[in-house]
């Protein structure tokens, strides 16, 4: 049974924290990636909301934090509007372990290709899912049906997918296991969950779901953030599913 990572968030917004974990809404976004090292984290999730949204960026306070996760023994992932060769280049600058392609980039499958093949392990691609399409937080329009999309992915060698249902992102309400499973099917990509985790038992699940299926990873963001749960004890019950071997999940019902 291969162990399930978790990958605790920190979104910056004109270069402060944009979601604090409570008790601590002063915290420097360095600071933030201090204090989930100190809780055990292996991997940070660090999205430039600026740049997603086209009001700039914080290039230089993600290389500074990307530094001192590797101080650490951190790796990092950037993500955030990463969806062109000159928005590539200034994410791999920050020394970042990996680069999370936003999902809009896949409108040019020439550039992600290209990406692919020259950075290999350090490109993950977002693949962000309405329905049966895959479909770019804040874009009006699908890029394209989830099944082709992932041919595609598959065919250029994508090491890893950061998979997302729109829906449930920042919802609370379950990650989406089915969706995972489903996926699972059509890749062979590493899968990283983001988005609907609300509590400990949301962890557990998609832990089990590590162990038969090919998702290797969760984004934690808003549970951990409102004090839902702390890092430490979600890593915890990572671990203790992994002793006492992996059980099939069902999806949650709404």
């Amino acid at each position: 049974m291969s162990q399930l990572t978790l990958l605790p968030a920190i979104d910056i917004a004109d270069g402060a924290l944009a979601r604090a974990p409570r008790g601590h809404e002063s915290l420097h976004p360095a600071e933030a990636a201090r204090l989930f090292a100190r809780s055990g984290a292996a991997w940070i999730h660090l999205a430039d909301l600026d740049r997603a949204f086209g009001r700039g960026s914080n290039d230089t306070l993600l290389a500074e934090i990307v530094r001192g996760a590797q101080d650490l023994g951190v790796r990092t992932q950037c993500s955030g509007g990463i969806d062109s060769p000159d928005a590539l280049t200034t994410a791999l600058a920050t020394g970042c372990a990996r680069v999370n392609l936003s999902a809009s980039a896949l409108a040019d499958r020439g550039f992600v290709r290209e990406a692919i093949d020259m950075h290999a392990e350090r490109i993950a691609v977002c693949v962000d899912v309405r329905g049966t399409l895959v479909h770019p937080r804040g874009s009006a329009d699908p890029i394209g049906e989830l099944t082709d999309i992932l041919a595609f992915l598959n065919d250029a060698g994508c090491a890893r997918l950061i998979v997302t249902e729109i829906d449930r992102d920042g919802a609370l309400s379950g990650p989406p296991l089915a969706l995972l499973e489903s996926v699972s099917r059509a890749t062979d990509a590493e899968l990283i969950a983001s988005g609907g985790i609300a509590d400990l038992k949301d962890i557990e699940d998609l832990a089990r779901l590590a162990g038969h299926t090919r998702v290797a990873g969760a984004i934690v963001g808003r549970a951990l953030l409102e004090g839902r749960f702390g890092l430490a004890e979600a890593l915890a019950c990572v671990q203790r599913v992994e002793n006492e071997g992996a059980e099939q999940p069902s999806e949650r019902k709404k």
